[in-house]
């Protein structure tokens, strides 16, 4: 009896550790754009994917950080736990994360993007954008 009563404990700690692996904290606003390379809002234009990379295209109307030209490109690795979301004719706020001497932009999972009609929160904590400069 004591055997099947530790089988049963140890199977509900883990479901109890599965259920929680998949979840992850989205970091404040302020620290999401010290983590990011470009902060910006923008339309998606098009997507390309390659293997498991994902590249969308996204038409910059305003920025806080980085993405000074009016075309962007924004990279998602995709694995079983995480799928691109971003949907081409739809607007985003995007937090994009790069590594320094690289020009790849990254989203990545647990990112404070979101859809554009889902930000006006953040929108505001960010205070006023710029506009992109033409090509």
């Amino acid at each position: 009896m004591k055997i099947l009563r530790y089988a049963a404990v140890c199977c509900l700690v883990f479901l109890f550790a599965i259920e929680g692996a998949g979840k992850c904290g989205v970091p404040a606003v302020t620290e999401a754009y010290k983590q990011s390379k470009a902060v910006f809002v923008g339309e998606v234009l098009k997507v390309v994917k390659e293997g498991d990379v994902k590249t969308f295209t996204f038409k910059v109307e305003k920025y806080w950080k980085g993405a000074t030209d009016e075309e962007i490109e924004i990279n998602v690795q995709e694995t079983m736990r995480y799928q691109a979301w971003f949907e081409v004719g739809e607007k985003y706020l995007v937090f994009a994360r790069g590594e320094k001497g690289h020009e790849k932009l990254w989203e990545v999972r647990c990112s404070r993007s979101t859809r554009l009609a889902d930000a006006s929160e953040d929108i505001k904590k960010l205070g006023r954008a710029k506009k992109p400069v033409g090509k």
